[in-house]
């Protein structure tokens, strides 16, 4: 928050001018004992300067994530990096912060609030409703199961600073549905769709305490039959809105009125609606200052009331008769207009108006309709002198926004609130709160705002986790990526890179990122899965492959490092062949893949070392013991081969699930195996601390569940590692900078968090 860091550097300023200190002498600046170092590190802590110096440098890093793609599983699939920057390649079209689905943006332009100032929720799941606490906090609910990484399901609290509350804490329950929050005095009302609540029968609307988060069974809607998705209150009365058609033992269909105390139906309360359901409520006034609550949804009602009309709160009906054709999602009141938002395309029995219209408070009669939107609105809100709005639109008044607008009233013109969203927003939407100094709090069903466009490979400041400028786009997905000096090597499906035409191998050009004019002709329709080097080659395997530069390669093939041009290494996979894993020891290279045979003589299957000058195969291992299925990656630490594929055994050996391990020194396999998974094992890699990771489909390692995706076996101990990563589906890659791990994959849940295919950790959280 860009006011809170100036309101900061103010007071330290103050605070210097003030005690009359002077500047610290350029010659103690460095002493970490002097005045002048506390002051320069809190002045570089609170400007984000992190410029060389030998005052201290602070991690304020907001990983991005990868989102989006026009088929296939979104995720990151090759990392490298190259001096401060972490490269990505993948299966997406979009990065964004991984915030999950609420987050706090700037009012004059939709910006997110920096994560150095508001932590990003990272909310697994998606957020229906957020309602402000009256402290400076907010109250969430929805459909989700945890926030900053602790459990939480279906409602939260959420502290000033956006620090998740652990005292308040709801019973567990991962059926849970939470549409609507309101708070009176210290109770918290939820309503929703749920059918019980802990240990007691409560369902679809409890009242809580706001501070612990405990039930109130002395409040108790009895027989209510269906969800709740709004409410309202007015003095000692709660208005309910939702599905229901039945509610206190009375059938009353989607609207009713009860006691805030007790909940016990005030039956006096009866508007009628025919069929169909209440979506939104809103306690305005008519031209007299009378309240009046306005009432919309897909229902049908009496005497042309379909879908809107409002009641005194008496429940008498007002005059107020809109008649739109389809229905209403949210409603709310500036001043004498009305402002109704769904998704109808007529207003008034006839008048041609689309998704967004004005109308008059007292009749309903239009006032305006000339919003241009493209689809449907799902919520709408005012906040002082501004209209928020969320749906499915990608256009208003001709202006570019993708699910979410502001306009200014009451001119109703289109303001600079852009969050930028990877995708539109389907009901129930969003709710805006008011978070003060140009702030709002807002929830919504997308993963990520304010989204830049980067197709398939994208380059990250380590020390931000934001993507920079300038680099190419791919057409379609990387799966492969190696830095050798200041080259990037970048393989794929693609057949165009930065406007260039690059069939599945493409040479980058480091530090610009700029496609080099040495090109590597691949024939057919090729997908390159796996690039490594040694001192004097790079060398590449794939499916599909056969020619480089018009010479048959089958699986695999090299390049010379100092001109690229092809090498005369060639192992010669077999036609329809692949090679997945590429692995260098020494004076050896290891293949891994889907092959039948090495130099043309058959019996070598799927894994199979060659020299490093000309291919040629050295029988390790021997042709009796290889896998009995494809290898997908391949990793080395202290003499051993740690393996990863889809196989159930080894030829000679005996059943090894999925991932085995070749001991170098002795040439045979480790009895018993250390590590099996009970589904494919995608991908191994080994790192200097003892740590070899493990991603891949499985759903536990060693019979053990927690290791759903991803685990660590410590070479050092011969053992699983017992920490537990939380990672929902494949993990592809990784890498380790700077005393982090980073880890890429399809997931989009790592750490109990919220994350776009991309996590970096220390292994302890």
């Amino acid at each position: 928050m860009g006011t809170t860091r100036f309101k900061i550097l103010t007071y330290v300023l103050f605070c210097v001018v003030l005690f009359d200190c002077k500047p610290p002498e350029l010659s103690n600046a460095c002493d970490g004992k002097s005045n002048g170092y506390a002051l320069g590190s809190l002045i570089r802590f609170v400007t984000g300067d992190r410029s060389p110096s030998c005052l201290p440098s602070f991690d304020f890093q907001d990983l991005w994530g990868v989102f989006k793609a026009p088929s296939g599983d979104i995720g990151v699939y090759a990392m490298s990096s190259y001096r401060d920057q972490i490269i990505l390649g993948g299966n997406f079209q979009l990065l964004g912060p991984s915030t999950g689905s609420a987050a706090l943006l700037q009012t004059s332009n939709g910006k997110l609030v920096p994560n150095r100032y508001c932590p990003y929720l990272k909310i697994v799941g998606t957020t229906h409703i957020a309602i402000a606490d009256g402290g400076g906090g907010f109250y969430i609910g929805g459909e989700f199961f945890a926030v900053q990484g602790e459990e939480r399901f279906g409602v939260a609290h959420i502290l000033p600073g956006c620090i998740l509350d652990r005292v308040f804490n709801v019973p567990k329950d991962n059926t849970r549905i939470v549409y609507s929050l309101a708070l009176k005095e210290d109770k918290l009302y939820v309503g929703g769709n749920f059918t019980s609540w802990g240990d007691t029968p409560q369902k679809y609307l409890v009242q809580l305490n706001r501070y612990t988060g405990e039930i109130n069974t002395s409040f108790s809607v009895q027989n209510i039959d269906n969800s709740v998705f709004d409410l309202e209150s007015e003095f000692d009365s709660l208005f309910v809105c939702g599905e229901f058609s039945q509610i206190g033992g009375i059938a009353k269909q989607s609207i009713a009125k009860v006691s805030l105390t007790t909940g016990a139906i005030i039956t006096s309360f009866n508007p009628i609606i025919s069929t169909g359901t209440c979506l939104d409520l809103y306690l305005g006034t008519d031209s007299q200052g009378s309240p009046n609550l306005f009432i919309v949804g897909d229902f049908t009602a009496p005497s042309s009331r379909n879908y809107a009309f409002s009641v005194y709160p008496d429940g008498t009906l007002t005059s107020f008769i809109p008649i739109p054709n389809a229905q209403i999602n949210s409603v709310q009141q500036y001043q004498n207009k009305v402002y109704l938002g769904g998704s109808f395309t007529t207003i008034n029995g006839g008048t041609a108006a689309s998704y967004l219209v004005s109308v008059n408070q007292n009749t309903g009669a239009l006032i305006s309709s000339n919003f241009a939107l493209d689809a449907y609105v799902a919520t709408l809100q005012v906040i002082e002198n501004t209209l928020y709005l969320s749906g499915n639109f990608t256009t208003i008044k001709g202006n570019s926004r993708i699910s979410m607008a502001a306009l200014d009233l009451p001119n109703e013109s289109v303001n600079g609130f852009d969050p930028q969203f990877e995708g539109t927003i389907s009901n129930p939407g969003s709710s805006f709160v008011s978070a003060g100094n140009g702030v709002i709090f807002t929830n919504f069903d997308r993963s990520t705002v304010n989204v830049v466009p980067r197709n398939h490979f994208a380059v990250i400041d380590e020390y931000t986790g934001a993507p920079i400028e300038g680099t190419p786009n791919f057409d379609f997905p990387i799966k492969s990526i190696h830095v050798n000096g200041n080259r990037l090597f970048v393989g794929g499906s693609f057949t165009n890179v930065g406007g260039q035409t690059r069939t599945s191998f493409v040479t980058l050009d480091l530090p610009h990122y700029q496609v080099s004019s040495i090109n590597t002709v691949l024939s057919g329709s090729p997908e390159i899965r796996t690039i490594t080097s040694d001192e004097s080659k790079v060398y590449a395997g794939g499916i599909s492959l056969g020619t480089v530069n018009g010479q048959t390669r089958n699986g695999v093939f090299a390049l010379n490092l100092g001109d690229l041009s092809l090498s005369t290494w060639n192992p010669d996979l077999g036609v329809g062949s692949s090679g997945e894993s590429i692995l260098v020891v020494n004076d050896i290279v290891f293949i891994g893949g889907s092959f039948t045979q090495i130099n043309g003589v058959g019996g070598y299957q799927n894994l199979q070392a060659v020299d490093k000058q000309n291919g040629l195969r050295l029988d390790i291992p021997i042709s009796s013991t290889l896998p009995g299925g494809l290898v997908y990656s391949l990793a080395y630490a202290n003499s051993k081969i740690y393996i990863g594929g889809f196989f159930s055994s080894v030829t000679g050996v005996g059943s090894f699930s999925n991932a085995a391990v070749y001991d170098l020194s002795s040439k045979t396999y480790l009895q018993p195996n250390p590590v099996s998974a009970e589904n494919m094992v995608n991908y191994v890699s080994a790192y200097p601390d003892g740590n070899i990771f493990y991603g891949g489909s499985f759903v536990n390692l060693n019979g053990e569940t927690k290791y759903n995706a991803f685990g660590v076996y410590q070479n050092y101990t011969n053992s699983l590692s017992p920490w537990n990563a939380g990672i929902n589906n494949t993990v592809y890659t990784s890498m380790f900078k700077n005393g982090k791990y980073y880890l890429g994959g399809i997931f989009n849940v790592a750490l109990r968090k919220l994350n776009g295919g991309l996590v970096r950790t220390n292994l302890y959280e």
